[in-house]
């Protein structure tokens, strides 16, 4: 296994925010509207931190504040826990900060953003910094893979040696720009669902499209260069036309990066209380499958690329730290419910229990993954993404058993129905693969 799985040189972390204003019908996430208990949350974090400080070997790659409504917070407590990240973990290597947010979150003043006209709100927050490019700063250009990195911003500024990123020396007389203080966020992610009023009602979301559209312009107006927007489709009442109105909406936005995930019905939320009683009616399966080609057609029109199967982006704009989760990358949640790997073969997670996370009593499950664990792990997230999986990880996982002959004539059979292709010993799926993805992985997996 130390051959298919080496340890990458990169860790992540994961921090879980529990805490909403609002709960929508659908979410099944962990999450609380108790949000006077945020002082107190933020301490149990940095005791977490203090507990678990030697779980992560090697530098942070990524950090992504999840949730929940990690904006929800406000910027004081985010700023308080990107300090405390920054002395007790290698950050040195980190190149991705990301926020979840709801756009009702920079319009009722929870997150204050500054603006060339009010440049004084940027004071108060370590978060903050002049909205001024960075590579101009050290005289040489941005890298076209790191273009979040190119300019500062209010919000978001680049957490470690920009003149390095840059290939390029800091100048002696600006020695503070190589190395700020304390890292700050290069990312927002924000929930918008969709653009028609009456589907956000449906989901019993705090915000509307105008809600979205002044949002995003406080967003960009503070500088803010990297910001993914979030869509659901497959909703109850949600129509091909007006799918095709919220893409059509959120493209003229201009967001680096788009999320669009297929509405499942979960157990326990309130949308599968609204089916089981006949009052709501999910989307059946053929109209998300045309809602998928739609969104696919669309955003590759518009220049996105799809690098996995519900994340599309601008060329060099993909989430990294998403992306680590897709490959045997370790990673450390902190917080109520949030999971860790260590990067070989142990995953683990903490109970989804607020009251007792801030007692400071900590319940923490774990597993022991077996190869064939791994193998399955592999399959199910690598062919997720457009880089697919190698064929002979898959095969030198499963050589000395009487499964590795099974997987090639199912690979073969996958290949000769178009839904699988082969292209430099990666295995990917085809466009019509992609409609088929969950029957494609499952052939694939061994019980």
């Amino acid at each position: 296994m130390a051959a298919l799985f080496p340890r990458p040189p990169v860790s992540g972390i994961y921090i879980h925010i529990p805490f909403c204003a609002s709960r929508c019908i659908y979410c099944d996430f962990y999450s609380t509207t108790l949000r006077n208990k945020a002082p107190q949350y933020v301490e149990a974090l940095i005791r977490e931190m203090d507990e678990r400080k030697a779980f992560l070997r090697t530098p942070v790659r990524t950090i992504y504040f999840g949730g929940g409504t990690p904006s929800q917070l406000g910027p004081s407590h985010i700023a308080t826990l990107l300090r405390a990240l920054s002395s007790r973990f290698d950050l040195s290597h980190c190149e991705e900060i990301t926020l979840e947010a709801n756009p009702e979150d920079f319009i009722d003043g929870t997150w204050p953003l500054p603006s060339p006209s009010q440049p004084s709100l940027a004071a108060p927050s370590p978060l903050f910094a002049p909205p001024v490019p960075v590579a101009a700063k050290f005289g040489c250009q941005a890298s076209p893979s790191q273009p979040s990195m190119a300019a500062s911003s209010p919000l978001f500024a680049p957490p470690v040696s920009v003149a390095a990123k840059f290939g390029c020396q800091a100048s002696p007389s600006q020695p503070s720009l190589a190395a700020p203080s304390s890292p700050s966020i290069t990312r927002l992610s924000l929930g918008v669902q969709t653009l028609v009023d009456s589907e956000l009602r449906l989901l019993h979301r705090r915000h509307n499209a105008a809600h979205v559209r002044e949002a995003v312009h406080l967003i960009r107006n503070a500088g803010i260069t990297n910001l993914s927007l979030d869509l659901m489709y497959g909703l109850p009442t949600q129509t091909l036309a007006s799918w095709e109105y919220s893409i059509d909406e959120v493209l003229k936005l201009r967001p680096e990066h788009i999320s669009a995930y297929n509405l499942s019905v979960e157990p326990d939320t309130r949308l599968h209380t609204l089916v089981q009683k006949g009052e709501l009616t999910p989307c059946d399966d053929e109209t998300c499958l045309q809602m998928a080609a739609l969104l696919r057609t669309k955003l590759n029109a518009a220049g996105f690329e799809q690098y996995e199967i519900s994340n599309f982006s601008l060329p060099g704009f993909h989430s990294r730290h998403n992306s680590s989760y897709w490959e045997p990358t370790p990673y450390l949640g902190l917080g109520p419910g949030a999971h860790s790997y260590d990067g070989h073969n142990r995953r683990s997670w903490n109970a989804p229990d607020v009251s007792s996370y801030l007692k400071g009593i900590r319940h923490e499950e774990f597993e022991i993954l077996t190869d064939l664990d791994l193998y399955n792990e592999r399959v199910m997230l690598g062919l997720r993404t457009a880089r697919g999986i190698d064929l002979h990880d898959l095969e030198s996982i499963l050589s000395e058993s009487s499964s590795f002959s099974s997987l090639r004539a199912i690979i073969d059979s996958l290949i000769h129905r178009n839904l699988l292709q082969l292209h430099q010993d990666r295995l990917s799926l085809t466009p019509s693969g992609l409609s088929l993805a969950d029957e494609v992985i499952r052939e694939l997996m061994f019980v």
